[in-house]
């Protein structure tokens, strides 16, 4: 199985901290944040790993040098415009597609055996603390409770199959025609999710690592 990991963000919601570097290079716990998604890929014995790249991209290059296969794109090409731009550094039919800012502990080796098409999706928590009220009162507080929905969590098993327009969207123009004809299948993944959009998301991610045991590579 091969792999194309998303990593040509500018990450604006980041910035400073993406000012001189890709968003997929800012640093959890001193760790690039594309570090833990190749880790996680070399660990389950991915044979290629293409970094789909744009903003700055010579940062990752200098970072990891001939480690891994490059394709760079010269202007944004939205997520599905990205994989169209990589496809011809894919040898097999089917291959992995990671986004480098979701952050996930799904076991990738069950993901591979549902085959193409298929969409990782994961419960999540509400952004804010919520409050139950019977009449015109106030019950119960939750804090940011588990929500009751599936979510995108930026990890998919592709066919080549498919075809990628040369740009736009694989959550808006791709995956959602797919899975209209119920050709697109589902893997559940129950643990760990998040995607570090803020800087607030970047230190939820940094004390699931650092103090609840989360384990990423």
């Amino acid at each position: 199985m091969e792999a194309i990991v998303l990593a040509g963000g500018m990450g604006k919601r980041l910035r400073p901290l993406t000012k001189d570097v890709p968003k997929a290079m800012v640093p959890v716990n001193g760790v690039p944040l594309l570090e833990y998604q190749l880790r996680r890929l070399e660990r389950y014995g991915i044979e290629k790993i293409v970094l789909a790249c744009g903003y700055k991209w010579e940062v990752i290059k200098k970072e990891f040098g001939n480690r891994f296969v490059y394709s760079v794109e010269k202007e944004p090409l939205g997520t599905a415009g990205a994989v169209n731009n990589a496809l011809d550094k894919i040898d097999g039919n089917e291959f992995l597609v990671v986004n480098a800012d979701d952050i996930t502990d799904a076991n990738l080796k069950e993901l591979i055996k549902t085959g193409a098409n298929t969409t990782a999706v994961a419960r999540f928590h509400s952004n804010f603390g919520i409050v139950e009220i019977k009449g015109d009162k106030i019950v119960k507080f939750q804090e940011k409770p588990l929500l009751p929905y599936w979510a995108n969590v930026g990890l998919h098993v592709l066919s080549k199959k498919i075809k990628f327009p040369a740009k736009g969207s694989l959550e808006y123009d791709v995956l959602p025609p797919i899975a209209a004809k119920g050709q697109l299948k589902v893997y559940k993944h129950q643990g760990f999710w998040m995607t570090v959009n803020t800087v607030k998301d970047l230190e939820e991610v940094e004390d699931a690592i650092k103090n609840k045991g989360i384990r990423l590579d």
